[in-house]
């Protein structure tokens, strides 16, 4: 019972952690996302998007507009912003631990100010 509770207490936590990243760094992932197709592929896969809101998101022309139709709409629950965020981790893994490594120099830059 204490290793199912442990087990739930951790993927609580990774889902938090992913859902934070996602809502975060929204300009950033809108900003820099560019290659959305694949992304749309994974998110239609686990059924986070179905066929039309897929076909609808597509045929935007701006890679960016496809970025703020997949926030305003399917990106909006836990479950999806995991999902997502798995999808970006695989599809656009330099992206991640570039915002990942400028989030953690701020970080040590603010602590060195502070002393």
């Amino acid at each position: 019972l204490l290793m199912v509770q442990l087990i739930k207490s951790f993927i609580k936590k990774k889902n938090k952690q992913s859902m934070l990243f996602v809502d975060k760094h929204r300009v950033k992932l809108i900003q820099r996302v560019t290659n959305i197709a694949p992304i749309l592929d994974g998110l239609l896969l686990y059924n986070v998007i179905d066929r039309e809101s897929y076909d609808e998101i597509i045929s935007i022309p701006d890679s960016q507009e496809k970025m703020r139709a997949l926030y305003r709409g399917p990106l909006k629950g836990v479950q999806a912003k995991e999902i997502f965020y798995k999808i970006l981790k695989e599809n656009e893994p330099h992206l991640i631990s570039d915002i990942d490594e400028n989030v953690m120099e701020k970080v040590q830059v603010s602590k060195s100010l502070a002393i």
